[in-house]
């Protein structure tokens, strides 16, 4: 790594660490003890603010010495930063990623979630999207014996269980369609990129629907499928026990950014969430097993316990009771 990157990424770290800033002679200090500077080359003042410049630049963030504070240089815009998710995943990624070049020791010790597939394609489409450049994908679902051509406006990416996922208006119908089924062309679709043999950009452009952002459109969703020409977002009552201390893991981690919670007992809760209750949806709730109950509406209920009786099915369980 040069010698550069690994300063930006160190200060870039260390003002991520540190709320409340540190002043230029701490960075100086630090700086002459990281394990990064191997060589022991100083921080000169100069190389500093052209540091903090293009981290600014890099992260459309703002990084400024508190006056009032002993002239500790701090991140401006940290609560603002917060509330974008995008910038903060970013900005907490390489701060990690400095601090385990910070320190040998602890990268034996520290272990990501990785997303195995489909990373060689995103930049391709990154790329696309900045530009509103149509992409014409080589594509392969699961349920497909060969591999077909698909023109894709890429509007988002989404990460989401361990798979990267470009979410579009395709314009054309692979070959083999039905008529009937072109109806389906301009309806944004969803295609992971694991399944994506090979990726170009063609020279047509797009405009993105003016009011469309992946946060408006997702927002009544659980995870990666949204269908509301099929299913509208409902509200759902769930019940979480405290087995395995599930409502409290629901107090710290949300089903959906909607949840509430409503009624409150002795040894469980009611939560409300207002989504649509898709595939990946009813799966989540499968996950925690006999910790939570959906109590509403009746379909969704009954979707649940058509799965919990086809589950049994596989173990050799009765379910005449169901």
């Amino acid at each position: 790594m040069k010698d550069y990157l690994r300063r930006h990424i160190w200060i870039l770290s260390k003002l991520y660490e540190n709320p409340k800033g540190l002043t230029y002679k701490e960075f100086e200090y630090e700086w002459g003890r990281t394990e990064l500077n191997s060589l022991k080359t100083p921080l000169p003042k100069r190389t500093f603010a052209d540091c903090l410049r293009a981290i600014e630049d890099a992260f459309d963030i703002q990084i400024s010495p508190d006056v009032r504070n002993g002239y500790r240089y701090r991140i401006v815009n940290r609560e603002w930063l917060e509330k974008d998710n995008v910038k903060d995943w970013l900005l907490s990624a390489f701060a990690v990623n400095g601090l385990l070049q910070d320190s040998k020791g602890l990268r034996d010790r520290v272990m990501y979630e990785t997303i195995p597939y489909g990373n060689g394609h995103l930049l391709k489409i990154l790329e696309c999207m900045k530009k509103n450049q149509v992409v014409n994908l080589l594509y392969q679902d699961f349920f497909d014996d060969e591999p077909c051509e698909i023109l894709l406006e890429p509007y988002f990416v989404r990460v989401f269980h361990q798979r990267w996922y470009v979410i579009g208006v395709m314009l054309n119908a692979p070959e083999g369609e039905e008529p009937e089924e072109r109806t389906k062309q301009g309806r944004i679709r969803r295609y992971a990129l694991d399944r994506v043999h090979r990726i170009f950009a063609t020279e047509d452009t797009f405009k993105m629907p003016r009011g469309l952002s992946v946060d408006s459109y997702f927002a009544d969703a659980f995870g990666i499928i949204v269908e509301p020409e099929v299913l509208k977002a409902e509200r759902i009552r769930i019940k979480a026990t405290d087995i395995n201390h599930r409502r409290d893991y629901l107090r710290k981690l949300p089903i959906h950014w909607s949840q509430r919670e409503v009624e409150k007992h002795s040894d469980y809760s009611i939560f409300e969430v207002t989504v649509m209750p898709t595939y990946d949806f009813i799966q989540h709730i499968l996950t925690m097993s006999s910790e939570v109950e959906v109590l509403s509406p009746n379909y969704v209920r009954e979707e649940v316990v058509r799965w919990v009786k086809e589950i049994a099915k596989i173990y050799g369980l009765k379910t005449l009771d169901f």
